[in-house]
């Protein structure tokens, strides 16, 4: 009694059409996981460079709006002047009540003249008498312009001269990068702020 079994495999076209069909499937999930890689890389490094630039601009902002501190009432020194090359810009308090900016005292901690200076990405500060040499604060600085205006918001000539002490609110446009090292290049963003600081003591 014979047995009649049907050994047929599958054709070499039902096998293509079935790679196609797997193939196109794989595809459209790797654009889907690669697309929400991106999204998450750009939104991870936009979280990153965000951060950056308020952990810079909050201490930077403070001293700005506390710069000037003159007990004896002077006038005798600028608040803020800008730096005479490159971007950056110094700030000057009389701590120690004397009348003028010491570089080689501390009074509570505090030297009388911060300078903020920026060299490419790099920005740096620099405190009197307690910093031994310019400390860095940030290396992920993709740009920074600052503005001076006097009391009538009109720009101030020559901020880091004789019209200093004409400086009344500071400007700060800041754009920021994530860290290079640990974001690479993809998904990169950079972040722009812009805070308007108004001088307090003057």
């Amino acid at each position: 009694m014979s047995r009649g079994l049907d050994q047929r495999g599958y054709t070499v076209a039902e096998l293509l059409v079935t790679s196609a069909v797997v193939a196109f499937v794989m595809g459209g999930l790797l654009t889907l996981l690669l697309s929400g890689q991106q999204t998450y890389l750009t939104g991870s490094n936009r979280a990153e460079a965000q951060q950056t630039g308020r952990l810079v601009l909050t201490r930077m902002i403070r001293e700005l709006r506390t710069a000037g501190y003159d007990p004896l009432n002077t006038g005798s020194f600028a608040a803020i002047t800008a730096l005479a090359s490159g971007t950056g810009f110094i700030i000057k308090n009389d701590w120690n009540g004397n009348g003028t900016i010491d570089t080689n005292v501390t009074v509570n901690g505090q030297g009388e003249q911060i300078t903020y200076t920026l060299t490419g990405t790099t920005l740096t500060r620099q405190e009197s008498n307690v910093d031994g040499s310019a400390v860095t604060m940030t290396t992920a600085i993709n740009s920074m312009t600052i503005h001076y205006l006097d009391a009538n918001d009109g720009t101030v000539s020559t901020p880091s001269g004789g019209n200093a002490s004409n400086i009344r609110t500071v400007v700060l446009d800041v754009t920021t990068n994530p860290d290079a090292t640990t974001s690479g290049t993809v998904g990169r963003v950079a972040v722009s702020t812009t805070n308007r600081v108004r001088i307090r003591n003057r």
